[in-house]
């Protein structure tokens, strides 16, 4: 057999290194190049062919020999321009998901909006009934009682943040409901941040939310989310039913009374091992005060130390009080001195907390459960 290479293995080679050049990442295969299905197929049609027996064979073979310069630079930029039409694809198909994504955000958005202004309308037409007056030395109601759910749905939307960043805040939480011993119920879910991090996560979990708006759009998402008072749906809920209750800035719209027995029910419904998260503004920052009356709902902040004394006093055990929502550098003083350092504690300390606590996993004998503050904790 002659050692003079055929024209066949030049072309071969002349795509090899055409397709080496395109794509340096490719692999090849000690037998030959392993390319895409585009440049294999091309590969096969690269190399023009005589038949046997046809008239003038022997010329027509010289000439493909003489000529073959033209279709080797030929086949090199067929295989770049393969490749170079590969990568715009991706691009192409990169900037597709992120012109959907944007989309489906924009229309969740815009269906929320929708739904905040049907309710607008039938307030509107609805007739005007007299408000009872509250009976002498009953409860107080929240704030929120006295303004209508579309209204303050559209507050929501406009000062409570974005979905995302709100799901991405909230994600941090996770941790602690991982083999949680049961189902968790987001009291006050709102839109259902968190509701559908725990479905990502194959967790089981129920919301419940007193605004309609708010309930009507987590249904329309697949979210399982009961209309009701936090509180009393709560207190329905069996004995050692729940594997984890959270609620996300909540408690700050109830008087004290109120949230102790939400964290009593709490107690009472978690099973062994169950998990409380209840995150609120940071009173102990007064930066983060203006954000607490920002919202016309709000009726009293409730301190750190407040809050985990409460949740310990309706028997939860491993108290503590994570920090969440720091401020950026730039928000805060540059600390040149002690003195800096304590300023930053008082006036821009992290914006949230919340107290993380758990129903032992064997009941403690009466009389011996801990409770305590959490001064202690720095900020």
């Amino acid at each position: 057999m002659s050692s003079e290479k055929t024209l066949e293995e030049e072309l071969a080679e002349t795509v090899r290194e055409a397709v080496r050049r395109a794509q340096p990442s490719a692999s090849l295969d000690p037998e030959g190049f392993t390319a895409p299905d585009p440049v294999r197929r091309a590969e096969e049609h690269l190399t023009p062919s005589v038949p046997d027996g046809a008239s003038l064979f022997a010329v027509k073979k010289a000439l493909v020999r003489i000529f073959r310069f033209l279709w080797r630079e030929q086949a090199a930029f067929n295989v770049l321009a393969l490749e170079a039409f590969r990568r715009q694809r991706q691009e192409w198909e990169g900037r597709l998901a992120s012109l959907r994504e944007t989309v489906e955000r924009e229309l969740a958005i815009s269906q929320r909006r929708a739904a905040v202004q049907d309710a607008r309308f039938l307030l509107l037409e609805r007739p005007a009934t007299p408000r009872a007056a509250p009976e002498a030395g009953g409860p107080v109601g929240s704030a929120q009682t006295e303004i209508p759910p579309a209204v303050y749905s559209l507050f929501e939307e406009r000062f409570r943040g974005a979905p995302a960043k709100i799901a991405e805040d909230q994600r941090f939480y996770l941790r602690f409901l991982q083999g949680a011993p049961g189902p968790i119920l987001d009291a006050g879910c709102g839109r259902g941040e968190f509701l559908r991090l725990l479905g990502a996560e194959g967790i089981e979990a129920v919301g419940v939310e007193s605004n309609p708006l708010s309930v009507r759009l987590c249904r329309d998402s697949g979210l399982s989310v009961e209309e009701a008072d936090a509180l009393d749906f709560l207190s329905a809920r069996p004995d050692a039913s729940l594997g984890g209750v959270v609620a996300f800035q909540v408690v700050e719209h109830w008087p004290a009374a109120r949230t102790f027995s939400f964290l009593a029910e709490a107690r009472r419904a978690l099973r062994p091992g169950g998990v409380l998260i209840a995150e609120t503004v940071n009173s102990d920052s007064l930066s983060a005060l203006r954000a607490f009356f920002l919202d016309p709902t709000h009726v009293r902040p409730v301190p750190p130390a407040a809050l985990a004394f409460l949740a310990e006093a309706a028997g939860f055990s491993d108290v503590a009080v994570e920090y969440r929502a720091p401020l950026p550098p730039s928000d805060r003083l540059i600390e040149g001195s002690e003195n800096d350092a304590k300023l930053n504690r008082l006036l821009f300390a992290p914006q949230d907390y919340a107290v993380v606590a758990r129903v032992p996993a064997s009941e403690e004998p009466s009389g011996h459960r801990r409770i305590g503050s959490s001064d202690d904790r720095s900020l």
